[in-house]
């Protein structure tokens, strides 16, 4: 017979969830369509447009995950783990991510021989918690 462990938690806590908030962007004195514009591929049809004209940043989050995701260099292992997170949330286009699927992707898919990415749960939590550049945001339930 098994005696259960009284100091084991009897349920695991749900992963909080993460996006990119255009509105913290803003707070951090940045510009959202900036962030993005920087991350178009080259076959994003806004290449067309001028800078100054763009002005919706889900329209480039959209054009991005739709042109952009597929490219072989989107994302690649030498990137920060900050921006390979931004860039995953791209792709998704900007679909809360909870927190231990971000982890995965940064330990699984991303992390080579070469440069191995390590980094624990809460370690990542405090990465994105404390952000002051790209406007991750966790999500309140």
């Amino acid at each position: 017979m098994t005696i259960p462990n009284p100091e084991a938690p009897q349920a695991q806590e749900e992963s909080p969830l993460y996006y990119i908030s255009f509105e913290r962007i803003g707070e951090l004195n940045r510009s959202a369509v900036t962030l993005l514009a920087e991350r178009r591929g080259p076959m994003v049809p806004s290449r067309l447009k001028a800078d100054h004209e763009l002005d919706n940043p889900q329209e480039l989050l959209e054009e991005i995950a739709e042109y952009s995701a597929a490219e072989e260099d989107f994302i690649h292992s030498n990137m920060p783990i900050q921006e390979i997170v931004f860039r995953t949330l791209l792709t998704r286009r900007n679909q809360p991510m909870a927190l231990n699927e971000l982890h995965y992707e940064l330990t699984e898919r991303w992390s080579t021989p070469v440069r191995p990415i390590s980094v624990t749960l809460t370690s990542l939590e405090r990465i994105l918690n404390s952000d002051t550049y790209y406007g991750f945001a966790r999500q309140n339930a």
